[in-house]
């Protein structure tokens, strides 16, 4: 936040740390009103408008003064971070720094089972519940006077078996602490997530249960969404907290992936791989007979081969809308039963991998039970009907069936309950939509701050030469080779840092296979899905560092084209290959169908909002403060229907003069060595793949 800014110092709030810029006060007003009368602000503002601070100071003299607890949702840590830099200004101005804490999951916090390969990729609950035995065994350990001793510091790569651990000794160094002096000194300090959690690693402390017993002394706490939005975790988190929802002044930032994460939240999935591993884990357990049924395994091969034949049967590309009751009708015609019967087999095998979870427990291990999971879902999928649900057969990227939820709305009715929330993106717009999405009243307040850097330092261009859409890329064999030779002229014509961002793994790879690998530098960065984040940070973090240009790809709603901040000369130019519409799968269309018959802006919902969202996030990676300069480049012909968020949109032109123009006199990196297709994209983030996977 720079100091110059101007505004009049009598319209902010007490705690506000700095001089006031230009929109903020009308951020101020919305938020401070909220306070007073309670509801929903919708605040739209673009990253570097000092939304952050402009919500939490109001809202933070709201809290001391009402005993409220702000919960600030993020969805990366970049969130996080500028969540606890604005709280260290605004600390400054108090006479006792608020304490403010970071909440994430379990498992990336865990300093006894972080080493035990059995845990890898165990679900939330498994963990809570590995969790909950060790605890339990501490405590017991721990009224008997008996110590519980650190396990020894593993070489590299060493992993630790379950069955070799007696109780936690970082929970037992928390039962042994202080936790009213060790808030003061956080509230001291007020560390980053990270910090915080190497502080507790420094001291053999359990971060994860000592955030936890310091959560009512908190005046801020951010967390992932699931924190709030998970029925389950969202009770735990008020239990932990000590407050009920209406002493809860909730923060959404990035809102505008809200709806979207509901409903992947509140969908179920029934894919064929869960089959095979229950049938696999009878197997291993020893089969059984169901009442007047078939054995339990040849239950679960009747099962796959139900799930089979729908998906050869209906699924002519990668999805399909399910008939009503289709899964229902094979399945009783397969096993030659009735309904009745058919949840009794089911009950008898939830309750046999109920079983196995807590013989697991006894063992020391992870208890899990695919089993259990299959026929519990199984259980619940005849109540998956309705107007609410779309059931889809899945062939690619995950065979499987599906009931993908259509409603946002009931899961987003605990926000609600709180005092006030506030809703926050540079992308929030069209503001209707996302209101409809959530079941919000249609007449919660936005406010809308207008871009406060210079028009003239973004230019927005595109190719009307060439177009993604789905039927030109395949009426025409050399559209790809075509939209290669297109954007190794763009990067070519461009002597900065340039990102290029793709619709799809799959269309990345084909480009770069039809020769755009030949036009990369040495020091190019690949985004792949199948690459780890801390991979991906530290080539990024290469990149950043390295001097000159360079080019980094990555795919629409991904990590580099969502997730990072990439200021100053870090990068300079956008490149966006297509329009990033959303796949048209069958889920996409029913959600278009859904949100028409509601609404009637089904078209706007499901396909153009993602879209333009999608688009103004990609080039907002390069204009994050007033003092940022870049090209915006979409290689689409289709790019003149977004012009009302590209300000100034003009074909490309003659793009080297544009770019000499706008840059002035730099140096385009020379031309790269001849490579191999593959070995040319990068190193980590750039690794051999298969080019299959999903934006």
């Amino acid at each position: 936040m720079s100091s110059h800014e101007t505004g009049d110092p009598q319209a902010l709030p007490s705690l506000f740390p700095y001089r006031l810029r230009s929109g903020q006060e009308a951020v101020v007003a919305a938020v401070t009103r909220a306070t007073e009368c309670g509801g929903s602000v919708l605040v739209q503002a673009a990253t570097g408008s000092g939304k952050t601070v402009a919500t939490l100071a109001p809202l933070l003299e709201h809290a001391l003064a009402a005993h409220h607890t702000i919960v600030y949702l993020v969805r990366t840590h970049s969130q996080e971070v500028q969540v606890l830099n604005e709280a260290r200004a605004i600390s400054h101005r108090m006479s006792e720094p608020p304490l403010v804490l970071g909440l994430s999951g379990r498992a990336k916090r865990c300093l006894l089972l972080e080493n035990v390969a059995e845990v890898k990729g165990a679900t939330a609950e498994e963990h809570g519940q590995l969790c909950a035995d060790r605890k339990r065994a501490t405590e017991k350990m721990f009224s008997e006077g008996v110590n519980v001793e650190t396990p020894p510091e593993l070489p590299e790569g060493g992993v630790v078996d379950l069955v070799d651990l007696d109780g936690c000794a970082y929970y037992a160094r928390v039962l042994q602490t202080d936790v009213e002096t060790f808030s003061d000194r956080m509230r001291t300090k007020l560390p980053t997530p990270p910090e915080f959690d190497r502080i507790c690693a420094e001291e053999n402390l359990c971060p994860y249960e000592l955030t936890k017993r310091m959560l009512p002394k908190a005046r801020i706490v951010t967390a992932p969404y699931a924190f709030f939005f998970h029925p389950h975790v969202r009770r735990s988190l008020l239990r932990w907290l000590n407050v009920g929802p209406s002493q809860i002044d909730l923060v959404i930032d990035e809102a505008h992936q809200l709806p979207e994460y509901l409903r992947e939240l509140t969908s179920v999935a029934l894919p064929q791989s869960s089959v095979r591993h229950a049938r696999h884990e009878l197997e291993e357990r020893g089969d059984f007979q169901l009442p007047d049924g078939p054995s339990a395994t040849r239950f679960f091969d009747i099962v796959h081969a139900a799930i089979e034949e729908i998906l050869r049967s209906i699924v002519r590309e990668d999805d399909a809308i399910l008939p009503p009751n289709l899964l229902e009708e094979v399945l009783l015609t397969s096993l030659g039963g009735t309904s009745h019967r058919l949840d009794t087999w089911l009950g008898a095998l939830a309750t046999w991998g109920e079983n196995l979870k807590e013989e697991r427990r006894r063992e020391r291990r992870l208890p899990r039970s695919w089993v259990h999971t299959v026929a519990l879902t199984l259980l619940s999928w005849p109540q998956l009907d309705g107007p609410g649900y779309a059931k889809v057969a899945i062939r690619s990227p995950r065979p499987g069936l599906e009931a993908f939820s259509l409603d946002a709305s009931e899961s987003a009715s605990p926000i609600g309950e709180c005092h006030l929330s506030v809703h926050m993106s540079g992308t929030l717009s069209p503001v209707d939509e996302y209101r409809q999405s959530l079941g919000l009243d249609p007449t919660t307040f936005a406010v809308e701050v207008p871009s406060q850097f210079p028009p003239s330092h973004v230019r927005y261009l595109y190719d009307p030469s060439v177009t993604t859409q789905f039927e030109a890329l395949h009426a025409n064999p050399e559209a790809i080779a075509h939209l290669a030779d297109r954007i190794g002229f763009v990067l070519q014509s461009l002597p900065v840092k340039t990102a290029v961002i793709f619709p799809s793994f799959d269309l990345m790879d084909r480009v770069l296979r039809a020769g755009l690998q030949y036009s990369l530098p040495a020091n190019s960065v690949r985004e792949h899905p199948q690459v780890s984040p801390g991979d991906l940070w530290r080539s990024i973090d290469g990149f950043k560092r390295e001097p000159g240009t360079g080019v980094i790809l990555g795919v629409a709603g991904g990590r580099i084209a969502e997730g990072i901040d990439f200021p100053d000369q870090d990068l300079e130019a956008v490149v966006i290959v297509g329009i990033p519409y959303p796949r048209p799968t069958a889920r996409r269309d029913a959600l278009r169908r859904y949100m028409d018959e509601r609404y009637g802006n089904g078209w706007s919902s499901a396909f153009e909002a993602p879209a333009r969202r999608t688009i103004v996030q990609a080039i907002g990676r390069m204009i994050r403060s007033e003092n940022d300069r870049g090209i915006a480049i979409i290689m689409d012909r289709r790019a003149v229907s977004f012009g009302s968020v590209l300000p100034g949109l003009a074909p490309l032109g003659d793009l080297a003069a544009t770019a000499r123009a706008f840059y002035g006199r730099r140096t385009r990196w020379s031309s790269p060595p001849p490579a191999s297709p593959r070995g040319s994209v990068g190193s980590v983030a750039g690794s051999d793949t298969d080019g299959h996977g999903q934006a």
